[in-house]
């Protein structure tokens, strides 16, 4: 793209072109750019640089009025290499910090929470994804005896989830038993996740010959009772009723908005994409994706001590303010992390 070469002038106005229809959502034109902007040119000048940015693809007119709004391509330019990031006040952060104090402290809670942190102060709708289940690691595991063969497994995670699975052993074990092998497996698997226990852990424990002499024959059950479920991972989403403002004149584009938070699969898939990276990603209209149109998502990922388990982040127009969106989502995220990472422990 011929953007990356843009002169400081074109730069300059691109950057007051956005920050004047973000505040104002109407076209603009030369006249108020000379007006409120101190860009030191001409209005003519100006005129003529909107033009060529115009030509690259950068703004759009409309044509009922002589204004310019920025393009899909503007915006990313914008969100690249001309925004500057707002500095969170310490009032921010106080408010963002309280709103976790009021919790227990239950992984859910505290997603549930940040998704309303987040569409409070960004005024669009804030999403949160869950941890995928096979990323969340294992604190204890139980097996007792239900009667015969059959015994109940009972997981409890890291994230405070608590698993419940049945499973048929080669022959009736004693409780006593039973508890040598739970020890066996709390002694070597915690703190590993099921995909690990299964492909890592449970091989390397089989090969080592110092587990309960029963740890071999039961192994291969218990290691297929631990696949996690992967179907359902939370999605938290708060500050719809946000949107109706946002979208006020745009029917169309706000139904679209809706049903794009209306669709789990599109949000797991959309944010799943960037749960994976770290730092804040600013996702404008997604590449002639239909339904992105006109709709930025800012979003980031957490973590759980080093490991990153799932990601967060505001839905809007294109036109929000961007200086204060990754700030926002950066901050959080980061906080999220520390919190989701001290309960686990």
């Amino acid at each position: 793209m011929a953007g990356m070469e843009l002169s400081p002038r074109h730069r300059m106005i691109l950057k007051a072109t956005v920050d004047e229809f973000i505040l104002e959502n109407r076209p603009v034109g030369s006249k108020t750019l000379f007006d409120k902007h101190d860009i030191g040119l001409s209005p003519a000048s100006i005129r003529s640089v909107l033009k060529e940015l115009e030509d690259l693809g950068f703004l759009a007119s409309r044509h009922t009025s002589g204004g310019r709004i920025p393009t899909e391509s503007g915006y990313r330019f914008y969100v690249d290499s001309l925004v500057v990031l707002y500095e969170l006040t310490i009032k921010e952060k106080q408010r963002i910090q309280e709103e976790y104090l009021k919790m227990q402290f239950k992984l859910d809670q505290i997603l549930k929470a940040t998704a309303s942190v987040l569409a409070n102060l960004s005024n669009s709708a804030g999403v949160v994804l869950g941890p995928a289940k096979s990323l969340d690691t294992l604190k204890h595991v139980e097996l007792i005896h239900v009667h015969g063969d059959e015994v109940l497994m009972i997981m409890v995670m890291r994230s405070g989830a608590v698993v419940h699975r049945s499973v048929f052993l080669d022959r009736n074990y004693s409780q006593e038993e039973l508890y040598q092998i739970s020890k066996y497996l709390n002694d070597n698997a915690k703190g590993y996740d099921m995909f690990e226990i299964q492909e890592a852990v449970i091989p390397k424990l089989l090969k080592r010959k110092d587990g309960p002499e029963h740890f071999s024959k039961v192994s291969e059950v218990i290691s297929a009772a631990m696949t996690p479920d992967n179907s359902e991972v939370s999605v938290y989403i708060d500050g719809l009723k946000n949107l109706y403002g946002r979208f006020r004149d745009e029917e169309q584009k706000l139904n679209q908005v809706l049903s794009l938070l209306d669709d789990k699969i599109f949000l797991r898939e959309m944010f799943g994409e960037y749960s994976e990276q770290d730092g804040v990603y600013a996702v404008i209209g997604k590449d002639g994706d239909g339904l992105m149109g006109g709709v930025s998502i800012i979003t980031s990922s957490y973590r759980m001590g080093e490991k990153r388990i799932g990601s967060m982040g505001i839905i809007g127009p294109q036109r929000m303010d961007y200086n204060r969106a990754l700030p926002l989502v950066d901050f959080t995220s980061k906080l999220v992390s520390e919190m989701v990472t001290r309960i686990s422990k």
